[in-house]
């Protein structure tokens, strides 16, 4: 739990402890319930230990090292990074083992890693093209000891990722024989799949893209150079993933959290999806001098809108829609059977998409029952 002190300057600070404080909340609010979310993380390391894999949950879903310390003392490896920025921020907050999963080609990005690299960190890089090799080479030539990197690869998305086996080859072996980098092994994410619903188009899909991970895998094992570490897979194609048999490790991370998009998704092909929603935006009721609707505050600057819209939460409104109304303004769409909401009452509502949603928000309040318990910085979230 935060200190009063450390609490200074957070908004509902004072909130913290009160029973029934959730319902005093100045919003709009991200609320995390730390039971639900608890059981998420518990469920996915029960998982991943059955299957035989690690996992080691990717950072950007919640861009918030207080919760990442959370997922490493409940047995993950270690944290997923996607920019530079995200690692110095975990790092600084003392989270240690950091794979940074996009190729880091900007001088001041990889100053700024190899700075905590150098400073003990236990940082894993990706490289996709020889001459990113030549890069890091040349930043570390004074560093007491090597960097681990994973070779990128393309298995079908095109993003980044070296795009053939023999590419991968030729930067593995110029890994290998680095004596500032260290071939620890590969890394290979699609995201597109992740959120195909239906769980056999999903398989199909996703199943030839793994096939070209399986032939650069026996590649290098031809050429002497097996992979320690497979990294990769997400939420949407774990159950594929545990079947396929190639990765050592796992990259999920919208678990934690769930969203629209994701109760959208069929995870597992014999059972419903087995982790609640943890994460709701909180809204209040500002205006409601129209007939069947009251906005909402909370718009385009409160919900990442790269996808549906968000949808109510609980039971209460069961029969109403959120409808986006403006950069502050929501709309909260009543059925005839919904009874008007008052002027400041509060509205719930599930994220459409949960990562970048996190991205626009500060801080988590995180929730137990009727009381805030805790308040956590999103330290991690912006882009440099």
């Amino acid at each position: 739990m935060l200190s009063p002190n450390s609490a200074i300057g957070m908004p509902n600070a004072d909130l913290i402890g009160v029973p029934g404080g959730i319902d005093q909340l100045t919003t709009p609010a991200l609320i995390l319930d730390l039971p639900r979310f608890r059981a998420n993380q518990a469920r996915m390391m029960r998982q991943c230990a059955s299957a035989g894999i690690k996992l080691r949950p990717h950072g950007k879903t919640h861009k918030c090292s207080r919760l990442a310390a959370e997922q490493v003392a409940s047995g993950a490896l270690g944290i997923c990074c996607a920019t530079p920025h995200e690692a110095v921020a975990f790092a600084k907050a003392g989270i240690r083992d950091l794979l940074i999963t996009a190729p880091v080609v900007q001088p001041r990005h990889m100053r700024a890693l190899a700075d905590l690299h150098n400073d003990g960190a236990e940082l894993m890089i990706v490289i996709d093209h020889l001459d990113g090799v030549d890069a890091w080479e040349a930043l570390l030539e004074c560093s007491a000891r090597p960097l681990s990197a994973l070779v990128d690869i393309d298995i079908g998305m095109g993003r980044t990722g070296a795009g053939s086996v023999e590419q991968v080859l030729a930067i593995a072996q110029r890994l290998s024989a680095s004596k500032t980098l260290e071939y620890t092994g590969i890394q290979a994410y699609s995201g597109r799949v992740q959120h195909i619903n239906d769980y056999r188009e999903r398989r199909r899909t996703y199943w030839c893209q793994l096939d070209r991970l399986d032939r650069a895998i026996v590649a290098l094992k031809n050429k002497g150079l097996p992979p320690a570490i497979v990294s990769g897979g997400g939420t949407g194609t774990f159950a594929i993933d545990v079947e396929r048999g190639l990765y050592t490790e796992s990259q999920a991370g919208s678990y934690i959290f769930m969203d629209v998009e994701y109760n959208e998704v069929k995870l597992f092909e014999h059972q419903p999806n087995p982790y609640a929603v943890s994460l709701t935006l909180r809204t209040s009721v500002l205006s409601a001098n129209v007939s069947g609707y009251v906005t909402l505050n909370a718009g385009f600057k409160s919900f990442a809108t790269d996808g549906p819209l968000p949808k109510l939460s609980g039971a209460a409104f069961a029969d109403a829609s959120y409808e986006l109304y403006g950069d502050e303004y929501g709309r909260l769409v009543l059925a005839n059977s919904c009874a008007k909401p008052t002027l400041g009452s509060h509205v719930d509502l599930i994220t459409p998409h949960c990562d970048p949603t996190v991205n626009l928000h500060d801080f988590l309040h995180v929730v137990e029952g009727d009381t805030l318990v805790d308040i956590w910085r999103i330290d991690a979230r912006g882009v440099l």
